[in-house]
């Protein structure tokens, strides 16, 4: 630790002042060495001296450098053998807290181990004389007091003895309806039948839209019946009282016609037909204003223009041979292509004889 307290606070701060120190110096030489060069007479013997002064400080630089790098390679070996002391430290610790720990469990799980004694008491002593036990008598069962229980109901007209026997009443005979009045006999009401729709007098449609608007047509005067249909008797009833009219008959909606009968709209309707527009003026040749053919173009072909040939281009720019075999011609000379080749030259025969010739020199003619 005292190594590396003084390598922390004497040898590593002398070593960055040493070479602040030196880089004030070197600036004063090398203004001296430029001093020197610019006022010298002899510039070999100036040269000689700045190479001199500049060895000199690179050495100086170097041999400073390479002090305090030592010094701070050393402080760092030596901070790190006390961390890694540090770390054995704490595992030390670390190891003596959890053997610690370890021991008490182990003493804690003896405690359980250990065998409990239970603290002497007074022992059971047996009784000197047994209770007389009771001889048994058959008692019956009285069933009077479940007679309470429940949601039955209760009858308060008889008291109920304590044996618990029910009261018994006598079952009566219904009770025969008693005799009219002026010695008539009684009058049995006769069933009421549903009324009956006549067959064939009712097309299902308007059997369906009468039974969907029963219920809500029933508050305001019965349900809907078809035009000029009646509706069906009422059953009689029990009394002579006269049957109520029956509802009033109600106006059904008719189909509207098919498609088969609707007529046709008036031919005067029909639109008129757009007028007759007059034909465009003819156009004379002289006034499109058209540039004449190329020469060669004419209806005839002239007697150079091969059988077979790939197309026919006219040349943009006048080209003179370099070789015996390529063409010359001038700008506007028509030429027939006979075969292209990959190097951007092509093969043709013109009005001058046959021969190669450059591709970017003409233009396919139209």
């Amino acid at each position: 630790m005292a190594e590396l307290q003084q390598l922390q606070e004497f040898e590593i701060p002398t070593g960055r002042e040493a070479l602040r120190g030196n880089h004030s110096a070197l600036l004063r030489v090398a203004d001296y060495c430029e001093d020197n060069y610019v006022q010298a007479t002899d510039k070999r013997k100036a040269l000689e001296e700045t190479m001199a002064f500049t060895t000199q400080a690179l050495a100086s630089v170097a041999y400073q450098v390479g002090n305090l790098a030592g010094h701070t390679l050393r402080m760092l070996d030596l901070q790190g053998a006390a961390l890694r002391q540090v770390e054995a430290r704490v595992s030390t610790l670390g190891q003596m807290v959890n053997m610690h720990m370890e021991k008490v469990a182990r003493r804690e799980i003896g405690t359980l181990a250990t065998v409990q004694r239970l603290p002497p008491g007074q022992k059971v002593i047996a009784p000197e004389s047994l209770p007389p036990l009771t001889p048994y008598c058959r008692r019956p069962l009285n069933f009077g007091c479940l007679d309470d229980i429940g949601h039955g109901i209760k009858d308060l007209s008889t008291q109920l003895s304590r044996t618990g026997t029910l009261s018994r009443k006598s079952i009566k005979a219904p009770a025969t309806p008693a005799s009219a009045t002026l010695g008539r006999p009684p009058r049995i009401p006769e069933p009421v039948h549903l009324p009956v729709v006549p067959d064939g007098r009712l097309s299902a449609a308007s059997s369906a839209s009468s039974l969907a608007s029963a219920g809500s047509a029933e508050g305001v005067g019965g349900a809907s019946m078809p035009k000029g249909q009646a509706a069906p008797p009422a059953p009689p009833l029990p009394n002579s009282l006269d049957p109520p009219p029956p509802p009033a008959a109600v106006e059904v909606f008719q189909r509207p016609p098919p498609l088969e009968e609707l007529s046709p709209p008036p031919l005067d309707e029909e639109l008129p037909l757009p007028l007759d527009l007059p034909p465009p003026p003819p156009l004379d040749g002289d006034e499109l204003g058209l540039p004449p053919p190329p020469p060669g173009f004419g209806p005839d072909e002239p007697s150079w223009v091969p059988a077979s040939y790939l197309e026919k281009v006219v040349t943009l720019y006048p080209y003179i041979g370099q070789k015996d075999n390529e063409l010359s011609f001038s700008e506007g000379t028509v030429i027939c292509v006979t075969r292209r080749y990959s190097d951007g030259w092509c093969e043709g025969i013109s009005s001058e004889g046959t021969g190669f010739f450059p591709g970017n020199y003409v233009e396919p003619s139209c």
